[in-house]
């Protein structure tokens, strides 16, 4: 398959690599081609061509050709690409939602009908958090005879001297200053940001920690595709700690934008192999559970 990858970062690297093992024709796009390079490596024999992800014709220029679109850029670019995937006639993909003009639905989900009009598929928000969560709800669901309530629950934690981001910066950011958004007997409200702190547990290493409302993309989809009472998401570990504090001490404002000694670039792999020799960056750990309760033969 001709493959056009827009966002050659951590993931987007990562992912261009399997997909070459797999046998598909790769192409890239980046806004920093040299940057991108070095998250690739010397190794992958693949060109990425300087892309400007919020301008529709530099997608669409870019991507001729393909037939299929993965947009692994920060979300706010999705309504870009998604203009560009549709004008070319190109199958799309991306990772995550951008919620800022309408924090209770996704706003992809206001193109679908255009891309089933020109008989392409569409998958939103397909990482691991959403991505991975949501497809976990699914097969839970599909268990039960009705769904009540959906927990997602997460854990990051970075053992670091200094911030290290498991994320890009903007994506973390965007998280720490917006909103939580979640659903209450089938109603859609904004709730208090680090707000209902409860203890969960994980499985071990991780254990009882306290967890927090953060805003994540899954209540924003899992509602309008799966009929349920409440749903809501929850952080925890030593990361969503520190952000809580900074929010508590005023220097977490959207205004501002990701200040560079909070919200680090993402490192390359040969960065983090600097980190870690430095005995900078000690470890790190990410947990994802999944909690559906509902009805089955009558009972809870």
């Amino acid at each position: 398959m001709r493959i056009f990858v827009l966002g050659v970062g951590a993931a987007g690297s990562f992912l261009v690599k399997l997909l070459l093992r797999q046998g598909h024709h790769v192409t890239c796009g980046d806004r920093d081609p040299e940057r991108a390079r070095r998250f690739l490596g010397d190794s992958v024999p693949v060109a990425v061509e300087q892309v400007n992800g919020r301008n529709r014709w530099s997608v669409i220029k870019a991507c001729r050709g393909a037939q299929l679109i993965v947009n692994m850029l920060p979300s706010v670019c999705n309504r870009t690409v998604i203009r560009a995937a549709l004008h070319v006639r190109v199958h799309y993909l991306d990772t995550a939602a951008h919620l800022t003009a309408s924090p209770f639905r996704a706003e992809q989900i206001r193109f679908a009908r255009r891309f089933l009009e020109k008989r392409r598929s569409a998958v939103i928000t397909a990482g691991v958090a959403p991505g991975l969560t949501n497809l976990l709800v699914a097969a839970a669901a599909d268990r039960l005879d009705t769904v009540e309530t959906v927990r997602v629950r997460l854990y990051e934690a970075t053992d670091s001297r200094q911030p290290v981001s498991q994320w890009s910066a903007d994506v973390s950011f965007d998280e720490a200053v917006s909103p939580p958004c979640v659903y209450r007997d089938g109603r859609y409200a904004l709730a208090r940001r680090f707000g209902e702190r409860e203890l969960f547990r994980f499985p071990v290493p991780i254990g009882v920690v306290p967890v927090m409302l953060a805003a994540q993309d899954e209540v924003a989809t899992i509602p309008h595709c799966i009929a349920l009472r409440s749903m809501d998401v929850k952080i925890g570990g030593p990361d969503i700690d520190r952000m809580r504090r900074w929010y508590r001490q005023g220097k977490l404002r959207k205004s501002q934008g990701p200040v560079a000694a909070r919200f680090p670039r993402t490192p390359t792999p040969d960065v983090v192999e600097q980190l870690i020799a430095a005995r900078v960056l000690r470890n790190a750990r990410f947990a994802a559970a999944v909690v559906v309760e509902g009805i089955k033969n009558g009972h809870r």
